[in-house]
């Protein structure tokens, strides 16, 4: 099927929660369109694609049109959402399109989860957005969505069934991780999908990585040490237990600041004296922008990439054949490889996808 007419929506509050440290966006209320980081990523996704020969159906204001008009692009509004949109108007407006041949949505697990409920048969492609992104139905980033998006509407592909997962989101605020399969929809059959769910392995090296950071730390630098089991095994083997899913700030081997927010590690980086130790995501390979939004893009233009130690475990990173990232890397020198410590002082260089 080539495809011809797409359902297209945004989810305004995904990835809301990231920036707020909220590790979710479930409980949140978005104040000013202008904050949200879906609309920006959705305005980026349009401008990208090749519209010519589209109809696009949908919903009015921030949820859709807003976005077509920032973009250039002629639509069909078939859905009003309320203001401020709801999960409802999500599955209300899935139910508006289903004469449509895709749906194309901007936002999170949560998002996928709503378009689960509302019950339909068609094919969707998501625009990663949302914070925790457990669910295999979207995009590696933004510039694979678009080579995504125009190669459906231009080739007879195939598509098949993707898991939808989510999280509950007040046990992950207060560091337990608990992921539940909701279901599966039908995804496009083509590279640049993320078709594997995040993925545990034994780390029988972490404690190895967390001596040889130990024994090379300077006294005199901010270390801001990243979620998951790998890079707490530093924090654990200093004496300290802190949320699994937060940032903490190290100096001097003595805790500074638990569970950071992006303008705490903002604050430690502008010193000009820090260091971001951070690990993989098992099974998908992502180093920045899933599970991490906290890093910011003026964090990592601030500190460099040359600022950043990556850590894994050998068996997280045995099968990948490289390294992605979902951040906006305008302005910001990207290397082509890095270096990943996976034991006492030994090191493999992985090649860092654009």
């Amino acid at each position: 099927m080539i495809v011809k007419k797409v359902a297209f929506f945004v989810n305004p509050l995904a990835g809301y929660g990231g920036i707020r440290n909220n590790k979710g966006s479930d409980n949140l209320s978005l104040k000013n369109i202008s904050d949200s980081v879906s609309v920006k990523r959705a305005i980026e996704f349009l401008k990208g694609i090749n519209s010519k020969g589209i109809e696009f159906i949908v919903p009015s204001g921030p949820m859709g049109s807003m976005e077509m008009d920032q973009a250039g692009i002629t639509c069909s509004i078939s859905y009003y959402p309320g203001e401020p949109s709801s999960r409802e108007d999500t599955i209300n407006f899935v139910h508006s399109a289903e004469e449509t041949d895709l749906i194309c949505f901007v936002g999170g697990d949560g998002t996928a989860r709503d378009i689960l409920t509302a019950g339909t048969d068609l094919p969707v492609f998501g625009i990663p957005s949302g914070v925790k992104m457990y669910s295999s139905v979207f995009a590696m980033n933004i510039r694979n969505a678009v080579e995504v998006f125009n190669r459906v509407c231009n080739q007879d592909i195939s598509y098949i069934r993707a898991e939808v997962d989510d999280i509950n989101e007040e046990k992950y605020r207060s560091g337990i991780l608990e992921v539940k399969k909701f279901g599966e929809l039908m995804v496009p059959d083509t590279a640049g999908v993320v078709i594997s769910s995040k993925a545990e392995y034994p780390e029988s090296s972490v404690f190895d990585i967390a001596e040889y950071l130990l024994d090379n730390m300077d006294p005199e630098t901010y270390y801001i040490i990243g979620p998951g089991s790998t890079c707490k095994a530093l924090i654990n083997s200093m004496g300290m237990h802190t949320n699994m899913l937060g940032f903490d700030v190290i100096k001097g081997k003595q805790l500074i600041s638990a569970d950071a927010g992006e303008d705490q590690i903002y604050h430690f980086v502008a010193t000009g004296r820090a260091k971001i130790i951070i690990s993989i995501i098992g099974g998908q390979g992502f180093l920045l922008g899933r599970g991490n939004q906290q890093i910011s893009h003026r964090i990592l233009a601030s500190i460099g990439f040359e600022n950043i130690c990556v850590i894994s475990s050998r068996e997280k990173i045995a099968d990948l054949d490289g390294l992605s990232i979902d951040i906006n890397t305008d302005n910001i020198a990207v290397p082509k490889y890095v270096r990943v410590l996976t034991g006492y002082g030994q090191y493999r260089i992985m090649k860092l996808k654009d």
